[in-house]
C-alpha cells in the first residue's frame, strides 16, 4: 500500500467533498447532491484526481454507518406505533406501488428478474431528508402533511432496510421461492425486533454509567462508535447488510440519557466520512455512461415511475387531513436512500454499469425536481385563506392547554387570534420532555397565514420560556414557524447559526448557553445570585443575553437588539438599556484586566458612562455570564463592580453627581483662575476625560497657560517644581502632526527622563501636553523653560523621524473605553522612548487623546488612549500600521494634517 497516495487521495476527497457542500448549499442543492457531482469532477471520469479504491470504500462504508446511526438516533420507537393511520398507509403505498411498477418497467426493457427486483427495491426507498429540509427552511414542520410524510418516514425507513435485506439475499442466493422470501424476511426482522430490544434495555443504562464515572473525555463516543460497530459486525453475521445493525444501534442509543452528548461528538466525526461515500459513488461512476441513449431511456422509465409511485402514495392519506398532492411530492425524492441501494447494487455484482448509471440519473433527479415543487405547493398553500371556522370559546378556568401523561394538548380551540399566547405557553409547557399533540400542532399550522399580533402579556411570555424555557421549547418555535412570523430577527440570527460552517454540532443552533447561564446565576454564584435579584428589569438582561447568543459576526447585535425592542414595543428606556448591554458587554471585563484598570481616573469614565447603578449591576452579570474569567480575573471584576457601585451609590455621588462630577471640578477651576473671559471660557470647553484626571487648581493654572492660543509656529512652557526632585512641564501650543513625538524628544534632549504624560486638545486646535519628569541624580537646578520653549518651536519644522524599536511588545484593547482604543507598549526602559513611540503613533496616523506612563523593574510600560483622525477607534488595518511604524522606525518625513 502506497502511505503517500492514500493520504493524498483522502486530502483530495475531504476537500472536494466540503466545497462540494458549501457551493450547493448557497445555491439551494441539496448537499449530497453536491458531493456526488464533485466525485465525478475528481474521478477519473474528469480529472482523474482519484481513482477508486479499498481504503476510501472502507472510509465511505464507515461513513454510510455513521449516516444510518444518526437516522436511527434521531428516531424514536414510540413513533412507529404513534405514527397513525394516515402515515402507515402513505408509507406502505409508497412502497409497494414504486417497487412493483419498477420490477415490471425493468422486466418490461428486457432485465432479469434478479435486476429487475433490486430496481423495483431501489425505486421504493424514500428520502425524507431532502423534505424536511424545506419543510424546515419554509417553517412548515408542524403542518399535519409534513407530519404525515415525516411520520411515513418512520415505517418507510424500516421497512426499506428489510426490503433491501431481503432483496439482497434473494438475489445473491439466486433463489426466489416463497419459502427463502418467508425465511429472509423471518430473519430480518427477528433481528431488528430482538437487537432493538435487547438494545434499548441494556443500552441506555451502560452509557449513562459511562457518562456518569467515565474520566477520559473520549471514552464515551469511542465505545459509542464501538457499539455501532459491532451491531453491524452481528448483522453481517446475520448475513444482513451492517447498515441494518448501525440503524439498530442507532435506535438502542436514542433511548440512552447520553444521546444528546453521543450525537454532538459524533457530528465532527461524520462531517469527515459520511461525504466520502457520497464523493465515492461519484466517483465510480462513468460519466460516459450518462449520454448513452440506452441509459436514458432506462433513466426516463424508472424516473416516470419513481414519480407516479409516490405521487399515488397520497392515496394513504385520503380521509385524513391535509394537502394530498403535497404529501404526494414530499414522497418524491430518493436522496442518499437511493444512493445507498444503487452502490450496494453495483458492489454485489446485480447492477451493472448502465443501470447503475441510470439509477444514479433517477436518484439525481427526484432529489433536484422536490425542493422547488414543494416550495410552489406550500407557498400556493399559504396564500389561501384558512379552510376552518374560527373559533369563538372562551378561555377556560385552566387555560388553553392541559398536560396529559406527558402530552400537551389543547382543552379547548382558542380563537386565532390567541396563537402567539397558546405557542408560548405550548412551548413552556414542552420543556423537560413533553410532546406536543398532533391537535396543538394542526391548530397552530391552520393559522399560519396569520399575522402574529404582539401585546404585553405576549412579551411577558416570551421571557418566561426565555426563563424557563430549553432546546424544545425553541424547536417547537421554530419548526411551528412561530418564531419567523412573531420574531423574524431572531429567526434569521437562528438562520445564520445554522449555516455556520464552524458549527459541527446543529443541536447548538438553538441551545443559548448565555442565557441558560444567566438563568443558572442563582445556582451557581450565590454572590451574584443578590445582585440578579436586585435588577429592576431581569427581562432585558435575558433579552441581551439572548442577542448576543444569536447574532453573527456579520450581524450588529445593537442593531439587532433595537429592532427586538421595538418589535416587542418595549420602549425607549429598554431600548437604551439593552443597546448599552451588547454594546458594551466586554467593557467591564476588559477594563478588569488592565494593570491601572482600577485607579480612579479609569473608574471615573467608566461610571460616568454607565450613569446608573442598574446598568452596572446588568452589565457586572453578563460578565460574569460571558465567562473564560481566570481566578484572578474574577477578583479584579468584582472589584471594578463594587468600585464603580460605590460611585453610583455613595450619597454624596448618586448617578446624577457622577455625571455631574466634570461640572464641579470645572466650577472649581473658574474660581480659582485669574485670567478673565478667554481663560473662562478655556475652562468651560474643557474635555471632559482632561477634567476628571486633573485636579481643579492644575486645571485653572493649565487654562491659563493656553491664552492666549498660541499661534500656528509659537509654544509656550511653564516649569514648576515637584517632590523627590521631579518637576512638572506644561506645554502649550495649537495642535499639530507629532505635537507629543516633538515636545517628548525635546525634552530627552534636554536631559530629562519623562514619568508620566497627559495629551488634552480642544475644539479650536488648542493643545495642553504636560509631563512629570526628572534629571540626573546629580541635577538640582530646574529645567529651563525658555531654553526647551526654543527647541520646541524649532523642532516644529523638522521631519518626523525615529528609530526602530523591534522589541517592543505592541497590544491594542477596543473595550476597556467606551471612546477609545488602548494601546498597550512594553519595552526597556531608555531615554527618548516615548518620542519614538509618539512618533510611530503619528506615522500611522493615530491621534493620541492621553499617555500614562510607568516603569517596572526596567521595563517601561507606556498607554495611550486612541483615536483615528476622525475621532474614532482604530480599526484592525490602523492598529497594524501603528506595530509596524512602531517596530519598524519612522524614517524622515513629514506629517500632512493638523493633528498629532
Amino acid at each position: 500500500m502506497d502511505v503517500t497516495g492514500v493520504l493524498l487521495d483522502i486530502l483530495v476527497v475531504l476537500i472536494a467533498a466540503k466545497l462540494a457542500a458549501e457551493i450547493a448549499e448557497r445555491v439551494n442543492m441539496p448537499a449530497v447532491v453536491g458531493e456526488m457531482i464533485a466525485g465525478v469532477v475528481v474521478g477519473p471520469s474528469v480529472l482523474a484526481f482519484v481513482e477508486p479504491n479499498e481504503t476510501l470504500a472502507v472510509l465511505g462504508e464507515l461513513g454510510v454507518i455513521l449516516l444510518l446511526l444518526g437516522v436511527g438516533m434521531e428516531m424514536d420507537l414510540g413513533e412507529l406505533g404513534a405514527v397513525g393511520r394516515a402515515s402507515t398507509a402513505v408509507a406502505c403505498v409508497g412502497v409497494v406501488v414504486p417497487m412493483a411498477s419498477g420490477f415490471l418497467v425493468a422486466s418490461a426493457l428486457g432485465h432479469g428478474d434478479n435486476q429487475s427486483l433490486f430496481i423495483g427495491a431501489a425505486l421504493a426507498a424514500t428520502s425524507v431528508g431532502i423534505t424536511a429540509r424545506v419543510f424546515s427552511d419554509l417553517r412548515a414542520l408542524a403542518t399535519v402533511e409534513a407530519r404525515t410524510v415525516l411520520g411515513a418516514a418512520v415505517a418507510d425507513d424500516v421497512l426499506g432496510l428489510v426490503i433491501l435485506t431481503v432483496v439482497v439475499r434473494l438475489v445473491s442466493e439466486g433463489s426466489v421461492s416463497l419459502f427463502d422470501v418467508a425465511g429472509i424476511l423471518l430473519v430480518a426482522v427477528a433481528f431488528l425486533v430482538l437487537t432493538a430490544a435487547l438494545g434499548a434495555r441494556f443500552a441506555p443504562g451502560f452509557f449513562h454509567f459511562l457518562d456518569q464515572h467515565a474520566r477520559s473525555a473520549g471514552t464515551l463516543v469511542a465505545l459509542a462508535l464501538a457499539f455501532t460497530l459491532a451491531f453491524a459486525e452481528l448483522a453481517d453475521a446475520a448475513q444482513l447488510a451492517p447498515i441494518v445493525g448501525a440503524f439498530v444501534a442507532g435506535l438502542a442509543l436514542s433511548g440512552s440519557s447520553s444521546a444528546e452528548r453521543i450525537q454532538r461528538e459524533l457530528a465532527p466525526v461524520g462531517h469527515l466520512f459520511i461525504p466520502v461515500f457520497f464523493l465515492q459513488i461519484g466517483i465510480e461512476a462513468q460519466i460516459d455512461d450518462f449520454v448513452k441513449p440506452e441509459v436514458l431511456g432506462i433513466a426516463a422509465a424508472l424516473f416516470v415511475v419513481a414519480v407516479i409511485g409516490k405521487l399515488v402514495a397520497a392515496v394513504g392519506a385520503i380521509g385524513a387531513p391535509g394537502d394530498k398532492r403535497l404529501i404526494g411530492l414530499a414522497m418524491i425524492p430518493r436522496g442518499e436512500v437511493g444512493l445507498i441501494f444503487a452502490t450496494i447494487g453495483l458492489r454485489e455484482g446485480i447492477l451493472g454499469g448502465n443501470l447503475y448509471a441510470a439509477l444514479l440519473l433517477v436518484v439525481l433527479a427526484t432529489t433536484l425536481l422536490t425542493p422547488p415543487l414543494l416550495r410552489w405547493r406550500l407557498l400556493q398553500l399559504r396564500a389561501e385563506p384558512a379552510g376552518r371556522p374560527d373559533s369563538t370559546a372562551p378561555e377556560p378556568t385552566g387555560g388553553w392547554l392541559r398536560v396529559d401523561d406527558g402530552v400537551v394538548r389543547l382543552a379547548v380551540e382558542p380563537p386565532s387570534a390567541r396563537a402567539l399566547h397558546v405557542a408560548f405557553d405550548a412551548a413552556l409547557a414542552l420543556a423537560g420532555g413533553a410532546r406536543p399533540d398532533p391537535g396543538l400542532l394542526d391548530w397552530i399550522g391552520a393559522w399560519s397565514s396569520t399575522p402574529l399580533r404582539w401585546d404585553p402579556q405576549a412579551t411577558r411570555q416570551l421571557f418566561t420560556v426565555l426563563t424557563g424555557g430549553d432546546v424544545r421549547s425553541w424547536r417547537f418555535l421554530e419548526t411551528t414557524g412561530v418564531l419567523e412570523r412573531a420574531l423574524p430577527e431572531l429567526s434569521e440570527a437562528v438562520d445564520r447559526r445554522r449555516s455556520d460552517p464552524f458549527l459541527l454540532d446543529p443541536a447548538q443552533v438553538l441551545r443559548f448557553s448565555l442565557v441558560d447561564r444567566i438563568r443558572d446565576v442563582e445556582e451557581t454564584d450565590p454572590e451574584a445570585a443578590k445582585e440578579h435579584a436586585r435588577l429592576e428589569h431581569p427581562e432585558w438582561l435575558l433579552l441581551a443575553a439572548l442577542i448576543l447568543d444569536t447574532a453573527g459576526d456579520d450581524a450588529s447585535p445593537v442593531e439587532l437588539g433595537r429592532r427586538l425592542v421595538h418589535r416587542l414595543d418595549l420602549g425607549a428606556a429598554a431600548e437604551q438599556e439593552i443597546a448599552l448591554l451588547v454594546g458594551d458587554s466586554d467593557l467591564m471585563r476588559a477594563s478588569a484586566r488592565k494593570v491601572d484598570g482600577l485607579v480612579e481616573e479609569r473608574v471615573y469614565p467608566i461610571a460616568t458612562h454607565l450613569e446608573r447603578p442598574e446598568r452596572a449591576r446588568a452589565l457586572y452579570l453578563l460578565s460574569l455570564a460571558l465567562g473564560d474569567l481566570d481566578a484572578w480575573e474574577r477578583e479584579r471584576l468584582d472589584e471594578l463592580y463594587a468600585l464603580v457601585l460605590e460611585l453610583l451609590e455613595q450619597p454624596e455621588i448618586t448617578a446624577l453627581e457622577t455625571r455631574n462630577l466634570v461640572e464641579r471640578r470645572r466650577a472649581e477651576a473658574l474660581r480659582l483662575a485669574n485670567g478673565g473671559a478667554r481663560v473662562a471660557e478655556r475652562i468651560q470647553h474643557a474635555p471632559r476625560g482632561y477634567l476628571l484626571t486633573q485636579d481643579a487648581p492644575d486645571i485653572a493654572r493649565q487654562a491659563s497657560l493656553l491664552e492666549p492660543l498660541p499661534t500656528r509656529g509659537e509654544a509656550r512652557v511653564s516649569v514648576r517644581a515637584l517632590d523627590d526632585g521631579e518637576w512638572g512641564v506644561d506645554v502649550a501650543a495649537r495642535d499639530r502632526p507629532a505635537l507629543l513625538a516633538t515636545i517628548a524628544g525635546v525634552l530627552s534632549d534636554h536631559g530629562l527622563d519623562i514619568l508620566d504624560a497627559l495629551v488634552a486638545t480642544w475644539g479650536d486646535g488648542a493643545a495642553l501636553d504636560s509631563f512629570r519628569v526628572r534629571g540626573t541624580a546629580s541635577r538640582t537646578t530646574p529645567p529651563d523653560a525658555d531654553g526647551i520653549e526654543s527647541s520646541i518651536v524649532h523642532a516644529f519644522d523638522a521631519p518626523l523621524e525615529s528609530p526602530p524599536a523591534p522589541d517592543a511588545d505592541v497590544r491594542f484593547d477596543d473595550h476597556s473605553s467606551p471612546w477609545y482604543t488602548l494601546c498597550e507598549v512594553r519595552s526597556p526602559d531608555r531615554r527618548g522612548l516615548l518620542h519614538d513611540l509618539a512618533a510611530g503613533l503619528a506615522g500611522a496616523g493615530a491621534d493620541v487623546h492621553s499617555a500614562r506612563l510607568a516603569t517596572i523593574a526596567g521595563q517601561a510600560v507606556d498607554r495611550f488612549e486612541l483615536t483615528d483622525r476622525n475621532g474614532r477607534k482604530l480599526d484592525p488595518v490602523m492598529q497594524a500600521n501603528v506595530t509596524r511604524a512602531i517596530h519598524g522606525g519612522v524614517r524622515r518625513r513629514r506629517l500632512p494634517g493638523r493633528r498629532r
